[in-house]
């Protein structure tokens, strides 16, 4: 018995070194994926597992679909107002291809009304599940999207909530980014609910510079149940910082009561870098 095994591990020395002269190409090409032996894995011993392994496919939180989901927030805020948002897009088909997509929305503001020296304040919580269909033509890319609308509003007076006003309804959202020549874009957004009859819309207009951001000009108008804004201004857009993409703007806005004033606006998504529409 022990002579056979002796005999064992002399073939199994010969073969690992004949293996030796193997090139560095050819480890660089060896699956490094380790699997444990059948019938000896569990969910506690998978969870604590530090071999290697492949990514799985659908992951989420290791960023296995950096190329299907983006992720976008940012802040708003004026001299009576400050607001921010979150949220997600899915596409299934990749970011920057046609396809269905599918976007979650939150987002949360305070707004202070003031009537000589008396100040009421009202918080107002949105959400919006909006499935879509993304298009891209050319050098133009359009989003369509429609769904479900939520709104809460709480109404604060002398710093106690005195009223709540909850609503469901529809929104519709178009997103469109247009690139007319290389050192150009046009972008615009508008967006529409049946709460209220609310509305939002934007335009914008970008020179490439230094080949790293757009920057130019830009003008808003939004109405819903509590004021009408009309903001004209500037904005950078589309700064890279690795998966990063930034965004700032900042200029005057006025709404139905008179008042006036500045308001600033920064925002961020991650997401991997736009298609390009041109060829370098």
């Amino acid at each position: 018995m022990r002579w056979g095994l002796a005999l064992r591990a002399l073939c199994v020395a010969a073969a690992a070194y004949s293996c030796g002269v193997a090139s560095a190409q050819d480890v660089g090409e060896i699956d490094t994926t380790i699997e444990p032996a059948s019938g000896s894995s569990s969910f506690w011993s998978s969870l604590f597992d530090t071999r290697t392994k492949k990514r799985r496919a659908f992951d989420f939180l290791s960023g296995g679909m950096p190329d299907r989901l983006m992720y976008f927030g940012g802040v708003d805020a004026s001299h009576w107002s400050l607001g921010a948002y979150l949220g997600l897009q899915w596409a299934p088909a990749g970011l920057n291809k046609d396809g269905f997509i599918l976007r979650f929305f939150l987002s949360e503001n305070l707004e202070r009304y003031t009537t000589g020296t008396r100040s009421d304040y009202t918080q107002i919580s949105r959400a919006a599940i909006l499935p879509g269909y993304l298009i891209r033509s050319g050098n133009l890319e359009v989003q369509l999207l429609a769904g479900l609308d939520m709104e809460a509003d709480y109404f604060y007076h002398e710093q106690h909530r005195s009223r709540l006003r909850a609503m469901l309804g529809a929104r519709g959202t178009m997103d469109v980014w247009w690139e007319p020549t290389r050192e150009l874009m046009l972008q615009y957004a508008i967006s529409g609910t049946t709460i209220d009859t609310g509305y939002t819309t934007r335009i914008a207009a970008g020179w490439r510079l230094f080949d790293l951001f757009w920057i130019g000009p830009e003008a808003a108008l939004s109405n819903d149940y509590f004021s009408q804004q009309t903001r004209i201004g500037g904005h950078l857009t589309g700064l890279r910082t690795g998966p990063y993409e930034w965004s700032f703007a900042a200029g005057h806005v006025r709404d139905n009561f008179e008042r006036q004033g500045v308001y600033a606006r920064f925002g961020m998504v991650m997401r991997p870098p736009r298609a390009p529409f041109f060829e370098n």
